[in-house]
């Protein structure tokens, strides 16, 4: 299968879900609940503040170029929100860093041994829920890999953006079936299968199955 686009002609499909982008970004921006939530959003303000800063980017060329109105940008800032899974890619697409550099606790040292346990990590979901990405690698530690596990509810498809110039994902099954989209190109995957694109382009992830799928997910940036 090819996915074949003609640039000569009006997109209304990419307008629609950028459209669905935008207002998936609205719609799932909530206040800190819990412990956690509260964490969360601290780091992500904090880290959002510090990144945006350093790049000299205000609010107003933030907001054209991830589609998150500046007051809600206003709001993660300081840390009175969480935001959405696609909304954090895009924001760290918009300023050029790593996913996880948003997401951060800010001060933690190395560490040459650590043990993530199974119900740890932190978990960030898109505004269904049906698509989890949890962090396996500890967040902040600037010698630990982006390594992610990926859960796919049944039948769930995520739309994924173009994240930033000469970023790459390295895809393996651990659970389940995955077909991934990367720009023209399909690759229908199993337990232990990989795969290894360019995640500079669109792409999208669908779970074909009636059970959950599972992946671990490597990411590597220029």
């Amino acid at each position: 299968m090819r996915l074949v686009v003609d640039k000569s002609k009006p997109r209304p499909l990419d307008d629609a879900l950028r459209d669905s982008c935008r207002d998936d970004r609205r719609d799932t921006m909530r206040g800190p609940d819990g412990p956690e939530g509260r964490e969360l959003a601290a780091a992500v303000g904090d880290n959002l503040a510090r990144h945006r800063l350093r790049r000299g980017v205000d609010l107003d060329r933030l907001a054209a170029e991830t589609h998150i109105a500046v007051d809600l940008l206003a709001l993660l800032e300081a840390g009175e929100a969480v935001p959405s899974l696609r909304a954090l890619w895009a924001l760290a697409t918009a300023l050029e860093v790593p996913f996880g550099a948003l997401v951060a606790r800010t001060g933690l040292t190395g560490a040459a041994f650590h043990v993530r346990r199974a119900d740890r990590g932190r978990l960030i979901s898109s505004a269904s829920g049906r698509f989890r990405s949890r962090a396996l690698f500890p967040l902040g530690d600037p010698y630990a890999p982006a390594v992610y596990e990926l859960t796919l509810a049944p039948g769930c498809f995520e739309k994924a953006e173009a994240h930033g110039r000469n970023t790459y994902e390295h895809l393996t099954v651990v659970r389940g079936m995955l077909v991934v989209y990367a720009g023209e190109q399909l690759a229908r995957l199993a337990a232990g299968d990989s795969l290894f694109f360019r995640a500079d382009e669109q792409h999208s992830y669908r779970n074909p199955t009636s059970t959950d799928t599972v992946a671990h997910l490597v990411m590597s940036y220029a």
